[in-house]
């Protein structure tokens, strides 16, 4: 009775837990990452975003703009698609005048409509056994690119090989692989000084190697700090750090000089109660840049939507988290 306690609690508290899932790997990604135990334990099959955009003192523009992520039944991500303005046609409409009993009372006129061209670009995730295989990427057109992936027995990543490919396939939501050619491949070798660092080098398809990865753990196995170094362009530094609070991830810091000089902070705050991520704040070296706020449904405990703030260009972006639950035919607004 004990257990079946414990795992009636455990498996409530994951489905109440955060759906969007900070990391040390995607902290810096425009694309947003998901817990998977969250997912899987609330049968969440979709999670699809209905964008505004709107302007200070201005009225919200909907511009049918959409992201959409498929889950699979491990709560893994199988597909990322959005929607993406590629044309916009300005076109004039004139509305007649308008009369009541033989009366006007409106002359008409002429007013601008924009109508959008969009695009729809994706990428599509498989696993074997948990791990990522395969990333395949689609602009909308004929463009695809394929990243391939391999892992030694422990799970590391020991080779990537990156693909541009032909889908042979007339209707474009079936992909039946044609021609293949490789764009690049690399291998990773590792090394482990001691339980607090290991080092990542990466060999091209030459053989050579081109970069070292230095990781840093601390005492809980997390990622502490990343150095990347350079073997042909010694003076190119990069370098992550990561900070916690508790068991979140509460800053995550990014300096650089490959091209221009970049300096990036994220902080991400948790609501003290129940430890949902309520603010996230994007910094350029000491300017705030983007700050993101969540909102959570107390219905179901489930994010329902969150606003990005642009201070700079006085923009905000409010995002509707749409959830489609075991099907596509089931839908919690």
């Amino acid at each position: 009775m004990d257990k079946l306690f414990f795992i009636l609690f455990l498996v409530c508290s994951i489905a109440k837990a955060q759906v969007l899932l900070p990391t040390t790997e995607t902290a810096f990604e425009k694309q947003h990452q998901f817990n998977p135990d969250v997912i899987k334990a609330n049968n969440i099959r979709r999670i699809t975003f209905d964008i505004l955009d709107k302007k200070d003192f201005e009225v919200a523009i909907d511009k049918s703009l959409i992201e959409s992520y498929d889950f699979d039944t491990n709560g893994k991500l199988s597909r990322y698609y959005f929607t993406t303005i590629i044309q916009t046609v300005e076109k004039e409409i004139t509305t007649p005048p308008v009369y009541r009993k033989r009366r006007k009372i409106s002359n008409g006129g002429t007013r601008i409509i924009n109508f959008y061209v969009y695009d729809t670009v994706s990428t599509s995730y498989f696993y074997n056994n948990d791990r990522l295989i395969l990333k395949r990427y689609h602009d909308g057109f004929n463009y695809y690119e394929s990243r391939y992936y391999r892992y030694d027995s422990v799970g590391n990543l020991t080779k990537e090989l990156r693909f541009k490919e032909t889908n042979n396939s007339k209707d474009k939501s079936i992909f039946i692989l044609g021609n293949q050619v490789l764009l690049s491949e690399d291998s990773f070798q590792y090394t482990k000084y001691s339980s607090g660092q290991t080092k990542c080098t990466y060999i091209n398809n030459e053989n050579r190697s081109y970069k070292e990865v230095v990781t840093n753990y601390d005492s809980l196995g997390r990622k502490k700090e990343i150095f990347e170094n350079y073997t042909v362009a010694s003076w190119i530094m990069q370098e992550h750090r990561f900070e916690y609070d508790g068991k979140r991830l509460s800053k995550a810091k990014f300096k650089g000089n490959a091209n221009n000089t970049v300096d990036m902070t994220i902080t991400y705050e948790y609501d003290k109660k129940n430890e949902e991520l309520y603010t996230e704040k994007h910094f350029k070296g000491d300017y705030l840049v983007k700050e993101i706020s969540y909102i959570t449904d107390s219905n179901n405990d489930l994010l329902n939507s969150f606003i990005i703030r642009d201070p700079n260009a006085k923009t905000m972006r409010i995002v509707k988290l749409k959830y489609d639950l075991g099907s596509v035919s089931k839908t919690e607004q």
